[in-house]
């Protein structure tokens, strides 16, 4: 007959004849176990029969995420077992053997309660199980996956580019990649104060719990100082957390870089043709003058009419625009339509985020090949007006108004035909003439 007595979870009792065989877990360390790390489990094996019990063999059930190593016993002296399977030849009445189990928990083990399993028989075939519990413990490793930087009403064609003066979300979310559970996790912006990089919003994301395998997205608001040089970025993020058992702590800093660029802007700041209007069937030049009113170098700028109807040179090739600068788009064609005409001015270029596309619709007025330039048409006798009244002044005037100091008299052909200017004229004339005599009779 076998009888099994089981005090407690940690020993058990097998009574086989007058032999008694006990188990007794002494130590589990550490606990709670870690993934990743060694574990060493006690136990003794213990006869309180009378009689001795002989080849006694303790067997053990590898099961996830318990890895066995080897075994030590005193027995043994100093040598080590590497098989699963422990064999006691001898154990004396009311006595014991300690035996040594190492293993190593599975790196990816995930916290929980799991078991290790013994079996215990001796020469008489007698056997039983014991059931060991073991906590294992994992770590927390928290890390920050999927990052974005998106601009605020922006459509940048480079991701995770801005530019200075400009508003964006820095989007990631925080992954507990380790085998524990994490509590308390705080996300900080670690930003010095010289930096350019301005908090919008709070600067702090706090989680209560995070467990192992899980993430929670997060988002901060930033500003980049609009003085700001053009030049890479790295903002650090700073993770603090700690597992369940507050045995564990994390303080990390993790770095997420961005890319600051500058955009070109071109706007087209004159249109003007080099001989006025154009004329059907006759060779015009259209000047286009293109600007770069960004803050960054355009490169690659290139204008080319379309929907023309006519002839000639409609593509146009600027080259390299810097900020500022600007630049004229020369055209020149043949009209071969009269009237209006609508064609589109399409212009592209290159900067520091990819090509960009312009496009201004525009209207042209095409004079006939006997098109006049109108012109202002006056009646005939409106312009014989003046005339008359001209005449009919002089015919009036029957004395000269300059008579007194005139020497022709009152009836001085320049007064009556009204030749003032001329007539005055001829009185400085005289003047300098009187003077000059009068001098020479003086002697000077």
């Amino acid at each position: 007959m076998i009888v099994i007595f089981l005090t407690n979870p940690t020993s058990a009792i097998v009574v086989s004849g007058n032999t008694h065989l006990g188990v007794e877990v002494s130590e589990i360390s550490p606990n709670p176990a870690r993934p990743g790390e060694d574990l060493l489990i006690k136990v003794n094996i213990e006869n309180v029969g009378d009689d001795p019990a002989k080849n006694v063999i303790v067997g053990i059930e590898e099961v996830s995420p318990f890895i066995f190593k080897y075994s030590t016993s005193e027995i043994y002296g100093s040598g080590t077992n590497t098989e699963r399977f422990f064999q006691i030849d001898h154990i004396r009445q009311r006595s014991k053997v300690e035996l040594n189990f190492h293993f190593r928990i599975d790196p990816n083990a995930e916290s929980g309660d799991y078991q290790l399993e013994f079996t215990i028989k001796d020469n008489k075939e007698t056997s039983f199980s014991k059931i060991i519990p073991v906590h294992v413990e994992g770590n927390p490793d928290l890390v920050l996956t999927g990052t974005e930087i998106l601009p605020i009403n922006e459509d940048n064609s480079s991701s995770g580019a801005i530019v200075p003066g400009q508003e964006f979300y820095l989007k990631t979310a925080v992954k507990n990649a380790g085998n524990g559970d994490a509590k308390n996790v705080r996300v900080m912006l670690n930003l010095n104060s010289s930096s350019p990089l301005i908090p919008l919003e709070d600067n702090v994301h706090f989680i209560e719990n995070l467990s192992a395998g899980s993430s929670e997205n997060i988002s901060f608001k930033l500003l980049l100082g609009s003085n700001a040089p053009v030049q890479p970025y790295r903002i650090p993020l700073r993770i603090t957390a700690s597992n369940g058992a507050e045995t564990f702590q994390i303080d990390k800093t993790q770095e997420i870089g961005i890319n600051v660029l500058n955009r070109a802007k071109i706007d087209i700041s004159s249109l003007k043709f080099d001989q006025g209007v154009p004329v059907k069937g006759q060779q015009v030049s259209m000047i286009v003058r293109l600007e770069n009113v960004g803050e960054g170098e355009a490169h690659v700028v290139k204008a080319k009419l379309e929907g023309l109807e006519g002839s000639g040179n409609t593509n146009a090739f600027l080259g390299r625009l810097d900020k500022d600068d600007d630049a004229p788009a020369v055209f020149t064609f043949v009209p071969e339509k009269a009237g209006e005409q609508g064609v589109t001015l399409l212009v592209k270029y290159e900067d520091d985020f990819g090509e960009h596309q312009l496009s201004e619709n525009l209207t042209l007025n095409v004079l006939g090949n006997n098109s006049k330039i109108p012109s202002l048409k006056v009646p005939l006798f409106i312009l014989a007006i003046p005339v008359f009244i001209i005449t009919l002044v002089i015919r009036k005037r029957k004395v000269c108004p300059n008579w007194k100091n005139c020497s022709q008299g009152k009836v001085c052909p320049w007064g009556c035909m009204g030749f003032i200017a001329s007539h005055f004229g001829n009185k400085r004339k005289k003047v300098k003439e009187k003077e000059s005599e009068k001098k020479t009779e003086r002697g000077v």
